[in-house]
């Protein structure tokens, strides 16, 4: 997960540390580059995905980037997520299927993964995993937990040998407007309470 600092660099979490583990301190801050210069920990080694597209996105100033399963599961089998379920529409004339993804390992890597992911802001990585890209951290995260759920949904309906109903296209864009408007942050504010709840020594 990275996180656009005014100065073009970013905050992320570090490479090598469990998420039960993570503390607040353990956060590193990295250059345009993805050069560590703040933090005792390294980064992912695919810090040019997050990179490259910050560069080319100025809306992504929050990306995602993670294997989840159910996700991953449709992009093994190249099967979009399906807008079937009101919360979805989020991400209406906003997904992609990256289907050639091979990793990132260099800039240019993730010069060409941007320009594929374009204006996407939930995208699935063939045989990968999937990204999501957001304006704020409490979009993000919405919208990363209601991506993952889309794919569920869609993965359970396939599964049932049933064809994915999805909503009418006229509707999608009003709903999209109201869940960005008063999704996100009821969403964060409830996470962030329960993680202190559970958690108190996180922001250590």
């Amino acid at each position: 997960i990275t996180c656009a600092t005014p100065d073009g660099g970013m905050w992320v979490n570090p490479w090598g540390v469990w998420w039960d583990e993570m503390r607040a301190s353990q956060i590193v801050r990295v250059d345009a580059d993805g050069a560590v210069v703040e933090g005792e920990w390294d980064v992912t080694p695919a810090v040019f995905l997050h990179t490259e597209l910050h560069r080319s996105r100025h809306d992504a100033a929050v990306i995602v980037h993670n294997h989840p399963y159910y996700a991953t599961l449709l992009a093994a089998m190249g099967e979009r997520p399906r807008l079937v379920h009101q919360n979805s529409c989020i991400f209406d004339g906003e997904l992609a299927i990256v289907d050639e993804y091979g990793g990132v390992d260099t800039a240019a890597d993730g010069k060409w993964l941007a320009h594929e992911v374009g204006d996407a802001s939930g995208v699935l990585l063939a045989h990968h995993g999937a990204i999501v890209t957001a304006p704020t951290i409490a979009e993000a995260c919405y919208k990363a937990a209601t991506f993952e759920r889309m794919c569920h949904l869609t993965y359970d309906i396939l599964r049932a040998g049933r064809a994915p109903v999805e909503l009418p296209a006229g509707s999608r864009r009003e709903l999209q407007a109201a869940l960005r408007q008063n999704a996100p942050r009821a969403y964060w504010e409830g996470a962030v309470r329960m993680l202190l709840r559970d958690e108190p020594d996180v922001l250590t």
